[in-house]
């Protein structure tokens, strides 16, 4: 018997969720208080303080975001574009698939 491997080399868009309220902020900015929290979620809110930001200000400060999947877009699967390798054994074939 010998063993065939195929391999998809897909593009994926992944989307997560977080949700965001004053008890994960004060994790975050830890320095602040109620008011100034909520004002710091309302500049989130509004785009005046980027997302890159917050989480760039969570891992400094060891914060875990939580992100919850909420769905893949496998769009090579669907539209096509992704190759396609073969193996046997430590021999690799490679092949386009449009």
């Amino acid at each position: 018997m010998v063993t065939l491997v195929r391999h998809e080399w897909h593009k994926v868009d992944s989307q997560f969720e977080l949700q965001l309220d004053e008890s994960l902020l004060s994790k975050i900015y830890p320095d602040l208080d109620e008011d100034e929290i909520a004002e710091t979620l309302a500049q989130i809110d509004s785009g005046e303080i980027s997302v890159e930001g917050l989480v760039e200000d969570a891992r400094d400060n060891n914060v875990d975001l939580d992100w919850d999947r909420t769905y893949d877009d496998w769009y090579t699967e669907r539209k096509g574009g992704y190759e396609v390798t073969y193996e046997i054994g430590d021999e690799e074939v490679n092949m386009d698939e449009e």
